[in-house]
């Protein structure tokens, strides 16, 4: 394996990279690599796919050079390191804790002084939330120090929330108490907090400001469920977004629950008649949004397919975007020959594999592997519409599909999707399921496993 491909696979988290560790004499040659990656966070979307901090400890483990490159990690670790970084750093340092590391547990103590020392004076930017990270060395002090550690933090947090100018934005306490009852049990947890709360006036603010916070969620919620949107409200949200330059779709969105929970099917006419009328196309295309598939709205577009076909080559990118994922939800032997044509001449930016989940035949097959294999790089919006194509229907043309999206896709939860994908069309190699006990996502790991004891079972059979 060349140096160039032992990065792409361990930055994606693929198992083969920890394989080739661990039987690869030279393995030396990739120190720099590993701690290259050890050091900036190389997780996609760490929010759907949790981090690589303990994928990439096995990678140090198969190296055979922990001590050296536990200095570095530290150092860098009680550094004043942005957040994704940290979360990363703080995953590999507790796999050294929980192997017994002194220098590990000591860095997390020495974190959380530093942070206990700013008396609430924590920094919050976009990038750098020392609240979260506070909170975060604290949990994995639970786990190291024991009942003690949640003590003082409990403690901690409440002196900070005494305060009359205490700053509740940037603490984190929310979750402490369930934090602290999954990990010390309940019983254990209330028996604390209800005992201190008279003794304590710490415990007494925490707890009182916990209950506080969840009231008002509360009321906000039923608020919420009153909350009626007018078709006008939309419209003018629309133009105001267009009229200007447009970074989200938030403001469109937001609206999108509270009106279609509350809205008669003659307002839902109103709007899908509207949104077809408007002139403007960035403003027809966010109307349009309103309806696209979600939790509250499992409904094709009311009007048909008909006209959304008409704005399906639009050069404007939110309605074409839009009217693609509108269209996601029809069956229509139109709608498979647009995805195919769209392929040919666009590949995976396209964004028309979505139209072949309920529109796929077999004959497609040779059109998305040649889209696929032209991209060097599978976003994760394209796995995760290979997943879906290739779980609902079966074919053995899947396999150069699947494996070039195995081996290029970026986030790895989807990469778990396309080795079910692999399996549930038969076409699974054992290779990749080698691969896939080392992988950077846990229930890929855990599938693999289970897949290689049955194929193990009907061998002796």
């Amino acid at each position: 394996m060349t140096e160039k491909v032992f990065l792409h696979q361990l930055r994606r988290g693929i198992g083969s990279a920890i394989i080739e560790l661990k039987e690869n004499p030279e393995r030396d040659k990739y120190r720099d690599i590993v701690l290259r990656c050890c050091l900036r966070d190389i997780s996609h979307d760490w929010q759907v796919e949790g981090r690589k901090g303990r994928y990439l400890y096995l990678a140090i483990c198969a190296l055979g050079d922990k001590g050296y490159l536990e200095k570095i990690l530290i150092g860098e670790f009680l550094s004043r390191c942005p957040d994704r970084l940290f979360g990363q750093l703080s995953e590999i340092l507790s796999c050294y804790a929980d192997d017994g590391s002194e220098s590990s547990k000591d860095a997390f103590r020495a974190k959380y002084k530093y942070f206990a020392s700013k008396n609430g004076r924590l920094s919050k930017t976009f990038s750098l939330d020392e609240g979260y990270q506070l909170g975060n060395v604290a949990l994995r002090l639970f786990t190291i120090d024991g009942f003690f550690a949640f003590k003082r933090y409990a403690t901690d947090m409440g002196e900070l929330l005494k305060g009359p100018h205490s700053n509740r934005n940037v603490l984190y306490y929310d979750c402490l108490i369930t934090e602290a009852e999954d990990i010390f049990g309940k019983k254990r947890t209330n028996a604390f907090t209800m005992k201190m709360y008279e003794k304590s006036d710490a415990i007494k603010s925490l707890i009182d400001a916990i209950t506080s916070d969840e009231f008002s969620r509360r009321q906000y919620q039923e608020s919420r469920k009153e909350e009626q949107v007018a078709v006008e409200t939309i419209v003018q949200t629309a133009k105001e977004m267009a009229s200007g330059e447009i970074r989200h779709y938030g403001p469109i969105m937001r609206l999108r629950r509270p009106f279609l929970k509350n809205a008669s099917e003659a307002d839902v006419l109103e709007l899908a008649h509207v949104a077809l009328r408007e002139e403007n196309e960035t403003v027809k295309g966010l109307l349009l949004r309103i309806f696209l598939s979600s939790a509250y709205w499992k409904k094709p577009f009311p009007l048909g397919i008909a006209p959304l076909l008409e704005y399906a080559r639009s050069d404007n990118q939110i309605l074409y975007e839009t009217v693609l994922g509108l269209l996601e939800e029809f069956k229509d032997k139109r709608i498979r020959e647009l995805a195919m044509q769209l392929l040919k001449a666009k590949g995976i930016k396209s964004f028309a594999l979505g139209l072949l989940q309920k529109n796929y035949r077999k004959s497609v097959d040779p059109i998305i592997a040649g889209a696929i294999k032209r991209a060097s790089s599978i976003p994760q919006h394209v796995q995760s519409d290979i997943v879906e194509i290739y779980s609902r229907h079966r074919s053995a043309g899947a396999l150069p599909i699947l494996l070039h999206a195995y081996q290029k896709g970026e986030c790895s939860h989807c990469r778990f999707g396309i080795v079910k994908a692999l399996h549930h069309n038969k076409v699974l190699p054992d290779e990749i399921l080698a691969q896939c006990l080392y992988d950077s996502y846990e229930d890929t790991r855990k599938l693999a496993k289970r897949l290689l004891e049955k194929r193990s079972e009907r061998k002796c059979f």
